[in-house]
């Protein structure tokens, strides 16, 4: 009898209120059951582990720590965890229940990979909306490292630990940690995305993408340098050519990267021949502010014809 392989499951928490529970019942519920649940509590301070306190299940194993941000936390769980594979789940976030066991079946049957993502979509409120989940092979994965980008976010990866098993995540990058390890993996390895959207990213005013975007901009600049050093690039030579974020306080700033996503959300929509959900997608980001301009751009995506926005995107300059 073959022995499946023992996946480990991270979840960093910090003061995850009511949504911890549901984010752990999720994964929970998944179909492939050969896991180890590490919950690492990073010096929460809001009573949320009490939520799952009656939570009975000898797979989970919880580790207590001062405050030291995600990165501290997600690499306590990757010195203490046991499995072959490993994929991180956010304490806020849901897991579809095919997510794991779909990542384990590509990761297996393609033995030179190291990290396979999933699709995801966004959890506002209690609506799931704008689901991305655009097929990407290795080839299109190197690509994106190699121009600086995630090929999905950083949430959804399911890496192999006998390759990455001695990379860890740079404390000194908060919020910006996920895509600077991403970029390092795969710079060494080969990655690809599958085309199924298993992976709920939850967005709200406490988010730490949402507390403060200017200092976000600031360490994705930070994680680009280090890229750039590595990689024996100019980092002045490389971000000089590249168009800044604006800086200014206003709805866009609060929901960075929110516009983007539902963007591509409606291409991919649009792509898999699904019109009317492209556009209940773009008029539900348009919905979040209908009196900012800036939120109207996904339906443009979606009234627009292919080659236009082709032509668009292939001639802006910006990171």
């Amino acid at each position: 009898m073959t022995t499946k392989p023992l996946v480990s499951v991270l979840i960093p928490v910090y003061n995850a209120g009511d949504y911890l529970r549901p984010s752990l019942q999720s994964i929970l519920a998944q179909s492939y059951s050969d896991l180890e649940i590490l919950i690492i509590n990073d010096g929460s301070t809001d009573n949320c582990m009490d939520s799952i306190a009656d939570i009975n299940d000898s797979r989970i194993r919880i580790f207590d720590k001062e405050n030291g941000g995600r990165s501290s936390a997600m690499n306590c769980g990757l010195n203490e965890m046991t499995g072959e594979f490993y994929v991180a789940h956010d304490a806020d976030d849901i897991s579809y229940p095919f997510r794991i066991e779909r990542q384990v079946k590509c990761l297996l049957n393609a033995p030179d990979i190291a990290g396979v993502f999933v699709g995801w979509d966004l959890l506002i409120g209690s609506k799931v909306l704008a689901p991305r989940f655009a097929v990407k092979d290795v080839e299109r994965c190197c690509q994106d490292i190699q121009n600086f980008k995630m090929p999905a976010i950083g949430a959804t990866p399911m890496y192999r630990v006998a390759m990455v098993g001695d990379i860890r995540f740079e404390t000194s990058l908060r919020v910006a940690e996920d895509y600077d390890y991403i970029l390092r993996i795969g710079e060494r390895y080969s990655m690809k995305v599958l085309p199924d959207c298993l992976y709920s990213y939850r967005i709200h005013a406490c988010s730490s993408t949402n507390i403060n975007p200017h200092r976000n901009y600031l360490m994705e600049v930070k994680a680009i340098e280090r890229a750039c050093q590595r990689r024996g690039l100019d980092p002045m030579k490389y971000l000089a050519g590249k168009k800044p974020l604006k800086y200014r306080r206003s709805s866009r700033n609060s929901d960075i990267g929110l516009v983007s996503h539902f963007m591509e959300s409606v291409l991919d929509l649009r792509h898999s021949g699904r019109r009317w959900q492209a556009l209940t997608t773009a008029l539900a980001c348009l919905r979040l502010h209908p009196f900012d301009i800036y939120y109207y751009k996904p339906l443009l995506y979606f009234v627009l014809p292919m080659p236009i926005i082709e032509f668009y995107r292939s001639n802006k300059k910006t990171f």
